[in-house]
């Protein structure tokens, strides 16, 4: 009963969060919330009650803002000692002391691998693990390496995992299974926001929400139907041009969800380099689409106008001319030469310029007729609402309100501020004139500081007279300790009760919700306007609101009525609830084995034997105890008895942020991490590997880095090996083959081009390709087998300035380099000139006869005389006059 006093005397903890605290405490499991219901709330109460010295826990998965936040809270809570970071800034022995002291700890996934594998500390001894973002687990993630480290060496200790992310378990075949099984875990706490607890938790102490549907403007509604229309021709001819996609997700529903772009991304990844140009473009012209939908309803029409103009001017003027289709932003498709395109365009012109859109705008210009500058109806309604706050009769008794108004980006909460601060009017006349007349760079200058000293009277759609009173409204940045962005206006300008308005985006960040959590604490706002729909928001504000009852709380939820926006955010819900829906379902129906947890000895899943299945029958390396004679063997092939000891392979420090030391422990092979300056995975005493992904390869190839990773393995090590490991989710392959196709020539500039120059100046480098780092640990394994092991001892040793470990190797490494790139000098016949030649000098000096017999090849011998002893000139007037007998012989060929 300690813990249910603790959570009773604690306050402001709602009824299904204790629920959940219990029952996550006293059973490991895999917690599942609905996004918005207060994760971080559960997870920080989670963190109190192990936050001691008898206990040792590490917490995984928190990004470095999740980190700050934990912190903060705990400690403003008085909690004493703190959560400890453990970053690469303390050294070896401080993180053995701070260990042995125990507590809570923040630690990255690679320190605390190489922790592990370096006994640094009691494993045996270690409380538990927290795990945050469970969905992110992975079978070859560090994550879960670090958790099969930790219960292969600990029975006892607790693993629990966290996450609001539901969605993410519906896509891929038996994600939830996947996760539970990875993090050692057999009961899975669902809590959806229909949950019976959370539900009647909510329905006691709800906020007063009032709906406001905005109409869209005729000329809205016409660009609504236009870009509807646009987006499903293009799926339309989406679904013929490739049969990769499924059907199911090429509508328009799906389309106009912000995560249509990251699933047919998923589905697309692995045969990228296969699909035509014509699918990228179709998929490119998808996305401007959707940007024009967005901009629709959160921008004013100067600027969605600018956005829909200069897509048709760049079409104009380039055409298909200077387009690149192998870059990432594609090109512009065919929907522009569409009746929906001219109408999307004409629409967007007469919102700005009214009916004299359809005549040219110059003639307008000389007429001199005022422009229409349509203002949104969202933005004028949010200019009604705070006049009825500020009018607002309980303002008297609970002193001036504070208005909260969330948008969906920073863009547009600027823009919110500038109507707020201006006017429609004159904020739209404003955006015109630098629409028609771009100002210089002095210009923008001098006009930022009065920009943002702007001050007026009234906040109505009227015009607005600037003034410079110390009572006006007064914009002002957020003054609250580690949040960037947002605005804070006040108004107080003497006729109504004065007023503080607060602007904040809830998207552009994947941590906004924290900081919309600290704004609500701090500024306790008494009415709140969504400006853009946000679900995970409008859970928050429930939460607030359940934590403080006493509290008055009125919420403007602002939508454009019969819009994609309205749709966009009722579809999100629905997908958010059909992903529990079958979260419970898959629940009722799972299979979950008794050993699931790890705890008894010889667990299956902890096994690293990576002997066939069919080698198996009777257990782990049973095969060496079956009686020879006995004939019932079934499909069991007769093995050699299993040594006690493991291979061994040196790996670098800085590869644990990969995958592939995770797998190759996973077949077997013991690990060692060591810091190398030559190479990153040492597998023999002669066999050193590099790993690089293609990202890194191409990026060493450019900064010359990779020439000097081979110079430096080519001389300390027999068989210096090149790993390209590609991603097993994209192409198995490093270019792209329909740019091959059409052109015949290859650049120096590409990545082929150089991998072959390097491969010609070291022929030593062998180069493996991996499609995966499941190849790549498979191949590890097969490198090392019947070899001897490696000494990471002699590994550290060999840096960039330390003397060459061949024997062979016994001459000047810089005079070699210069040898080996002389003509006629290979790296079969360079170490007979070495050996029978004192020093360059001595070389100069011998002639053609007695360089053919050392060299043992007359052709090679004569082009390094002449190499040396003709001048230039002679040597051009050669190669010209080989030149021309080749090309004459090839033409009488």
């Amino acid at each position: 009963m300690e813990i249910e006093e603790k959570l009773a005397k604690t306050d402001g903890i709602l009824q299904y969060e204790n629920e959940i605290i219990l029952q996550i405490f006293h059973e490991d499991g895999l917690l599942i919330l609905a996004r918005g219901l207060g994760l971080e709330r559960i997870f920080c109460e989670m963190l109190k009650l192990y936050c001691a010295e008898h206990n040792l826990v590490f917490i995984l998965g928190c990004t470095d803002v999740e980190q700050n936040y934990f912190i903060e809270q705990l400690i403003y809570q008085g909690i004493d000692p703190p959560p400890r970071v453990i970053t690469a800034d303390i050294s070896v022995h401080e993180r053995k002391d701070l260990y042995l002291q125990g507590g809570l700890f923040f630690v990255t996934a690679r320190i605390l691998t190489v922790d592990f594998l370096t006994d640094r500390m009691p494993i045996d001894l270690i409380t538990g693990l927290l795990v945050y973002r469970a969905h992110r687990i992975t079978d070859s993630s560090p994550e879960s390496f670090i958790i099969r480290l930790y219960r292969d060496k600990n029975k006892t200790g607790f693993i629990k995992g966290f996450t609001d992310s539901a969605l993410d378990f519906s896509r891929g075949y038996n994600q939830l299974d996947c996760v539970m099984k990875n993090l050692f875990l057999r009961h899975v706490y669902l809590y959806p926001r229909f949950q019976v607890t959370v539900r009647s938790t909510f329905e006691n102490c709800s906020p007063d929400v009032i709906e406001l549907q905005v109409p869209l403007t005729v000329l809205m509604m016409d660009i609504q139907i236009s870009l509807t229309e646009l987006i499903n021709a293009c799926l339309q001819e989406l679904r013929s041009s490739t049969t990769w996609l499924d059907n199911d997700m090429l509508t328009v529903d799906q389309a106009i969800l912000s995560s249509f772009e990251r699933l047919i991304h998923v589905q697309l990844q692995p045969i990228w380099n296969q699909i035509s140009i014509r699918t990228k473009q179709l998929l490119n012209d998808i996305k401007t689409l959707r940007l024009f939908v967005l901009y629709l309803t959160q921008y004013d029409c100067v600027t969605f106008y600018n956005a829909v103009q200069a897509v048709f001017i760049n079409e104009k003027m380039y055409g298909s001319r200077g387009k690149n289709v192998y870059s990432s932003q594609g090109t512009t498709g065919s929907w522009l030469y569409l009746p929906a395109a001219e109408r999307l365009l004409v629409a967007a012109k007469c919102r700005v310029f009214g009916e004299i859109a359809k005549k040219q705008i110059q003639q307008a210009k000389d007429k001199e007729e005022p422009a229409k500058l349509e203002e949104n109806p969202k933005l004028k309604l949010v200019s009604d609402v705070l006049q009825e706050i500020r009018e607002n009769e309980d303002n008297k008794v609970l002193g001036p309100p504070v208005t909260l108004i969330v948008c969906a980006e920073d863009r547009a909460c600027s823009q919110l501020k500038q109507y707020l601060l201006l006017g429609g009017r004159v904020m739209l006349e404003r955006l015109l004139e630098q629409t028609l007349n771009p100002p210089t760079t002095n210009e923008v200058e001098v006009k930022k500081p009065v920009e943002k000293k702007a001050k007026k009277t009234r906040t109505t759609n009227e015009t607005k007279e600037e003034t410079t009173d110390e009572t006006s409204n007064r914009d002002e940045k957020l003054d609250i300790e580690g949040i960037e962005g947002g605005y804070v206006i006040e108004d107080d300008d003497g006729s109504t009760c004065p007023s503080t308005t607060i602007l904040y985006p809830f998207s552009g960040n994947i941590d906004n919700h924290f900081v919309l959590g600290k704004i609500l604490l701090k500024y306790r706002p008494r009415f709140v306007i969504l400006y853009d729909a946000s679900l995970t928001f409008v859970r928050q504000l429930e939460v607030f609101k359940a934590t403080n009852p006493t509290h008055p709380l009125r919420i403007y939820f602002l939508l454009y009525g019969k819009s994609i926006e309205e749709q966009r955010y009722l579809l999100s819900v629905k997908k958010e609830k059909e992903a529990f829906e079958n979260l419970v379902r898959e629940k009722a129906s799972m299979v979950i084995p008794e050993e699931r947890e790890g705890r008894d000895e010889y667990n299956p899943l902890l096994s690293r034997d990576p002997t066939p299945a069919n080698q198996q029958a009777y257990g782990t390396g049973a095969a060496s105890t079956i009686d020879p004679t006995d004939t019932r063997h079934g499909g069991l092939i007769p093995m050699k008895p299993i040594s006690n000891l493991r291979p061994k392979v040196i790996v670098d420090m800085r590869e644990f942020r990969s995958e592939l030391p995770s797998l190759i422990w996973k077949r077997g092979i013991d690990i060692e991490p060591v810091t190398l300056e030559v190479g990153d995975y040492i597998l023999t005493p002669e066999i050193c590997i590099e790993r690089k992904s293609v990202s890194d390869l191409i990026g060493s190839l450019n900064n010359g880095r990779l020439y000097q990773q081979a110079l430096q393995m080519t001389r300390f090590y027999k068989k210096p090996m090149l790993l390209i490991e590609f991603d097993q989710k994209q192409a198995f392959h490093l270019a792209n083959k329909q740019k091959h196709n059409s052109s015949s020539e290859f650049s120096a500039h590409d990545v082929t081009s150089k991998l072959a120059l390097l491969t010609m100046h070291f022929p030593k480098l062998r180069i493996l390709w991996c499609p995966s780092p499941y190849a790549s640990a498979e191949l590890f394994e097969d490198l090392k087998r019947d070899r001897e092991e490696p000494d990471s001892k002699n590994a550290m040793l060999v840096t960039a300035e330390s003397e060459l470990l061949d024997e062979d190797e016994r001459y000047n490494s810089i005079v070699q380099d210069l040898l080996i790139r002389m003509p006629g000098i290979t790296f079969k016949n360079y170490k007979l000139i070495m050996n029978k030649v004192e020093n360059l000098r001595g070389l100069t000096r011998l002639t053609e006869d007695e360089l053919t017999s050392i060299m043992g090849n007359s052709k090679q011998a004569s082009l390094l005389y002449n190499f040396i002893h003709k001048r230039k000139d002679e040597l051009v007037v050669d190669i010209k006059s080989k030149t021309a007998s080749n090309s004459t012989w090839k033409k009488r060929r």
